[in-house]
């Protein structure tokens, strides 16, 4: 396991220890729940995105629900 140095000012240090304890989890697992989350996010964007990006292109074919079956059977 190894170990990450993060500096805060006093303000911070006490905004964040003060979350932590409501929601009765340790800072660090706050800290990495709230950067995993950022993560997923940013994925989440990307993928938007590129959906968007190949539906303007028309590369985005959408199927009936009777179309769907026949096409899986």
């Amino acid at each position: 396991m190894s170990t990450i140095t993060v500096r805060l000012n006093r303000d911070e240090e006490k905004i964040y220890k003060e979350y932590a304890k409501f929601k009765d989890i340790p800072l660090s697992t706050l800290m990495k729940e709230a950067l995993r989350e950022k993560i997923e996010d940013e994925i989440d964007l990307q993928s938007i995105s590129e959906y968007e990006e190949r539906l303007k292109n028309n590369e985005v074919v959408f199927y009936t629900l009777d179309e769907a079956e026949k096409i899986l059977d």
